[in-house]
């Protein structure tokens, strides 16, 4: 079994400092990294640290990232079912 998550349909994302609502379809997961004028501070993966990152659009128009182990929870928009005749 797996719990399918499409990221399209995320809608909000729980951090530690509550709900953040995810505008324009924006959630994405890739690797990251931390970087200066370029040069790469700290690459996913190092230090143990999970290689995987989070990055989306708020309503506000500000961009959230982070590595995806700080995220606790995901609201998903649903589609409405038809109900069979």
């Amino acid at each position: 079994m797996s719990l399918a998550i499409e990221v399209d349909s995320v809608a909000s994302i729980l951090l530690s400092d509550g709900w953040h609502d995810v505008a324009f379809k924006s959630f994405d997961l890739d690797a990251y990294e931390y970087l200066h004028d370029k040069l790469v501070l700290h690459g996913g993966g190092q230090s143990d640290v999970c290689a995987t990152g989070f990055i989306f659009t708020c309503k506000d128009g500000s961009i959230m990232c982070g590595p995806l182990t700080s995220i606790q929870a995901v609201k998903i928009k649903v589609r409405k079912r038809v109900k069979p005749r």
